[in-house]
């Protein structure tokens, strides 16, 4: 019996996504120059980047000048020589409340994936302090065969406008770990990892995706952006934003501003950039 692959994505353009992400994986692995220039050749491959190019929509946001703005807008730089920078970007809209984002059958997949979460003991919490936040990065870093400098850079210490939240196991070890930039109400996540090998590692991503939405929300964050090209993410990540009410957009980054007025009373805009693993 042939057993169909799990479809990650059920976006207008998730098929040409998945074959489009195919395509750039092979012409990246690819072991020699020459067989590169083969891999690159494939017409089904292209057609397919074309098609997701073609039908994306348009999204535009701005930043502000101030550093949390400066460091969005590198990301979606127009100068780039290649667009998949800026497309295709995975996009989360956020309503005024969790409650209100929770709700509906879309998001059942994830209130069943909190709700096994939390039969696990996993929970989530801000991490505010410094101290704190080497000792869960360094036990994620052991998890992960790496270091804890490689998941806390010079200069991404908690404050205000850097969230960073950890996600923890029963017994209080942490399993997960994320940062989220915040620029007035635009906002990037820069970081979501997990701790390799723990037996709760799927439900893990779930839990901190929503305490992470809830923080997110209560600053006025409406919009929540994945930095990076979705045709370099896996298959298991599409899968996971598609769950979670992302969708693929071309992001295109307005001049910056020194600041963003709304009408009296309304919520904030914010955007957030991800990287899951």
């Amino acid at each position: 019996m042939v057993v169909a692959p799990r479809r990650s994505s059920e976006w207008a353009c998730g098929e040409a996504l998945e074959t489009a992400a195919r395509y750039v994986q092979t012409v990246r692995e690819a072991p020699t120059a020459a067989a590169r220039a083969r891999s690159a050749a494939s017409r089904d491959g292209v057609a397919a980047v074309r098609t997701v190019l073609r039908q994306l929509p348009d999204r535009e946001v701005s930043f502000s000048d101030a550093p949390a703005g400066h460091e969005l807008r590198t990301w979606f730089r127009p100068d780039r020589r290649l667009p998949f920078n800026r497309a295709p970007v995975a996009v989360l809209e956020l309503p005024a409340s969790q409650a209100e984002y929770l709700k509906g059958r879309s998001r059942q997949a994830l209130r069943t994936n909190l709700n096994r979460a939390a039969a696990e003991g996993l929970h989530c919490a801000p991490v505010e302090d410094a101290g704190e936040l080497h000792r869960v990065a360094s036990a994620i870093a052991t998890r992960r065969d790496t270091t804890p400098d490689t998941l806390v850079r010079p200069g991404q210490l908690p404050e205000r406008d850097r969230l960073w939240s950890a996600a923890f196991d029963a017994a209080g070890e942490p399993v997960a770990l994320c940062q989220a930039v915040v620029d007035e109400d635009r906002a990037g996540l820069v970081l979501m990892v997990t701790a390799v090998g723990h037996v709760a590692a799927p439900l893990v991503r779930y839990a901190l995706h929503a305490h992470l939405t809830g923080r997110l929300v209560d600053r006025g964050v409406s919009t929540l952006a994945v930095g990076g090209s979705m045709l370099l993410t896996s298959t298991g990540t599409r899968y996971f934003q598609q769950r979670t009410g992302f969708v693929p957009v071309h992001l295109r980054a307005e001049p910056a501003t020194t600041h963003r007025p709304g009408p009296a009373g309304a919520r904030r805009r914010a955007r957030a950039t991800v990287v899951l693993s």
